[in-house]
């Protein structure tokens, strides 16, 4: 399968994603990928080239703590 991306888009996924998780290391993949502004599968792709490492996947519990819901903010 071949790239949907030129190198130089990837590197500006990878510089934004590694700049979030400077600033917010418990971060969730897919509010990562929406501020660097591709997909998750991207992410993974590039985490298994070996060019990024990304954050665990959150557990149901920590998701469910993150929640506006769970914070009284709705």
């Amino acid at each position: 399968m071949g790239k949907h991306y030129t190198d130089e888009q990837e590197q500006v996924f990878i510089d934004r994603a590694m700049e979030y998780i400077d600033k917010n290391p418990k971060v969730s993949r897919g509010k990562l990928a929406i501020y660097s502004g591709t997909s998750v599968s991207v992410l993974v792709r590039l985490e298994n080239e070996g060019k990024i490492t990304l954050p665990p996947k959150l557990t149901t519990k920590e998701a469910r703590a993150s929640s506006p819901w769970a914070k009284k903010r709705m």
